[in-house]
């Protein structure tokens, strides 16, 4: 027995296809199968059967319908002996039956099968591609329109597509082009932007001999996405075409004479220019060169997270990092700036992160911002099987991350952000504090020479020591010294000094303090979530106090709060990295962000009223 999602929705047992009645009633049906053994609530059934135009009375046409499937279902039996069960499941429904016996879920075991083979002879992933391609009838859950089915038509869709891809060039390694370009042609009717296909069809064509039909092949692709999205096809495509027309192709196929080559692959190397003037980290640097080690099954993990204050060196750290493991990752290195916390862009969206890493990639699509997991699902497909390294610079929060994640065994993610990303599962996080004094000293020295440095050993300290020994501060007072060769250090040891001129001596070139900080405030002060807001107020009143050290009960009095919730609005602020906490019940801000809330926000101008609003006030107590 066979339940047929991949086309037309049918039931076919040994007798030959059952009859299971009206379009709504395959819709249930469907709605039921891609769960297959686990229960189905009504309202879920409801959606996923009419969506926004379901009946006046859905729970009984629901139950009209279940009732004559499971009559028709008992006609069958599951290939055991017994009866297709159709069963109530607390408020919903359950249909028991082998999930292999869905063509939906015989597809996706099949595709895993065909990927764990790693030996091109090896006979079994050809043959677990063929029996998966011939599920593939047509546009899957054919005659239904509900949203729910558009939508897994929609990733479905991409799974097939990477299917194909997969298939096909399995066949052209065996020296099948005929196979691939009778099979492909009628894919590519229904999907004629699929770029990997559209590549496959062309090695194929080429391979029989049929080069103007390849070439025109890539015309009339282009011609599409030029048209649609205003943009040249990926970098595969035209690599391939450029190869075809210069010849670097093999000879025309003469029959079964031997695989023909392989498809190019574009190798991405997008990785920032690593750091000369990197300095100490040697604490940090090991774990995460241990953690993101594909041949360490015992350290390695698939996601590595850094996080910390404004200006610690996160970028540089990760960046860094990944130049040292680029020989690991032999298939590319990929690198996305998340913006979280910018303060002159939005921070990227998952969809436009996962839109700009597939067109890297050489695949086009074009997702509406609901798409995520349609467009999630096409990128772990692309991936899979690669040894990737994707860098994941200034991440929001794990919300914005988790869809991005390869699922590949050989793949590693590096991610950095201000706060730690504990919804993420699986993942190794590393804390990075500010440099020692030692380290900070030798960074200055990168900067500004080491003869000026050791003329003036005891200004260098305190520069090291005014700035907090936070890479940032230093990258711009090094290059502020450079570009002021006749200064002393100890001329700006005195301007940092002087807290009025801290923030001042610590902008060079578009580049300071206070924009970094600001993104941590920012993204807070204006975030939809009412008790996000409530802590960066909360921040303002801290940060403009007069105290240096706080206890709960100090920042109680400053907050005019309970002292609970004055503990919870504190280790949220920790967590944003606004405030540091040594033991337990004691707190701190850094000096320099004391300076800059100060400065943005003392004074008339930015008088605190000392008091939050009684919304506010409710919304903090979610904050536990």
């Amino acid at each position: 027995m066979r339940i047929r999602l991949l086309g037309p929705i049918e039931v076919e047992s040994a007798g030959g296809p059952l009859d299971v009645g009206p379009r709504q009633r395959r819709a249930v049906l469907a709605a039921l199968a891609v769960d297959a053994g686990t229960p189905v609530s009504i309202d879920t059934l409801t959606e996923r059967v009419w969506g926004p135009a379901a009946p006046e009375a859905p729970r009984s046409a629901l139950y009209a319908h279940v009732a004559r499937l499971r009559r028709a279902l008992a006609q069958v039996d599951d290939g055991s002996g017994r009866p297709i069960g159709l069963s109530r499941h607390g408020d919903g429904y359950v249909l028991d039956v082998e999930r292999q016996q869905v063509d939906l879920h015989r597809l996706n075991r099949l595709i895993d099968t065909g990927r764990a083979a790693t030996r091109i002879s090896d006979e079994k992933p050809i043959a677990a591609l063929r029996e998966a391609m011939d599920l593939w009838r047509g546009d899957p859950l054919a005659t239904l329109a509900s949203d729910w089915a558009n939508r897994v038509r929609r990733s479905v869709a991409s799974q097939l597509i990477s299917l194909a891809g997969a298939w096909g060039a399995e066949e052209l390694r065996l020296g099948n082009p005929e196979a691939v370009a009778e099979r492909l042609a009628r894919i590519l009717g229904s999907y004629p932007l699929a770029e990997p296909l559209v590549s496959l069809q062309m090695r194929a064509l080429c391979a029989m001999g049929r080069t103007p039909e390849a070439l025109q092949y890539y015309v009339d692709t282009r011609a599409q996405v030029v048209e649609q999205f205003g943009a040249e096809p990926g970098p595969e495509l035209r690599n391939l075409h450029v190869a075809i027309l210069r010849g670097e192709l093999d000879e025309p196929y003469p029959g079964n004479a031997g695989p023909v080559s392989t498809p190019i692959r574009h190798v991405p190397r997008q990785l920032p220019a690593d750091i000369v003037r990197f300095s100490g980290r040697h604490g940090d640097l090991a774990p995460i060169l241990s953690w993101l080690n594909p041949a360490s099954t015992r350290e390695s993990a698939p996601v590595v997270s850094i996080y910390g204050a404004a200006g610690v060196g996160k970028s540089t750290l990760a960046i860094h990092a990944a130049h040292k493991l680029t020989r690991r990752y032999p298939d590319g290195q990929l690198y996305i700036a998340l913006r979280g916390t910018s303060v002159d862009a939005e921070p990227l969206t998952p969809v436009d992160a996962l839109a700009r890493l597939l067109r890297t990639l050489g695949v086009s699509m074009s997702c509406d911002q609901e798409q995520v997991d349609e467009a999630a699902a096409l990128f772990r497909s692309v991936v899979a099987g690669r040894r990737l390294l994707l860098v994941l610079d200034n991440a929001v929060d794990a919300a914005q991350v988790r869809p991005l994640l390869p699922s590949g065994a050989g793949c590693r993610t590096l991610v950095t952000s201000r706060q730690p990303l504990a919804g993420l599962s699986d993942v190794r996080q590393l804390r990075v504090g500010p440099l020692t004094v030692p380290d900070a000293i030798a960074l200055l020295s990168h900067w500004v020479g080491a003869e000026r440095v050791a003329a003036e050993p005891e200004a260098a300290t305190a520069i090291a020591e005014w700035c907090e020994c936070l890479p940032l501060a230093l990258r711009i007072v090094g290059a502020r010294l450079v570009a002021r060769p006749g200064w002393p250090l100890a001329e700006l040891r005195d301007r940092l000094a002087d807290e009025r001129r801290r923030l001042d001596n610590l902008e060079f070139d578009g580049v300071g303090l206070r924009a970094s900080m600001a993104g941590s405030y920012d993204r807070l002060s204006g975030s939809s979530d009412r008790s996000e807001r409530a802590i960066a107020e909360a921040f303002k009143l801290l940060g403009t106090s007069p105290m240096t050290e706080l206890s709960r009960s100090t920042a109680a009095q400053v907050l005019a709060r309970s002292e609970a919730h004055t503990e919870r609005i504190l280790e949220r602020l920790v967590d944003a990295q606004l405030l540091e906490t040594s033991t337990p019940g004691s707190y701190r801000m850094g000096e320099l962000l004391r300076l800059y809330a100060r400065e943005r926000f003392g004074g008339p101008e930015g008088e605190m009223t000392g008091e939050l609003s009684d919304k506010e006030e409710a919304s903090g107590s979610r904050l536990a």
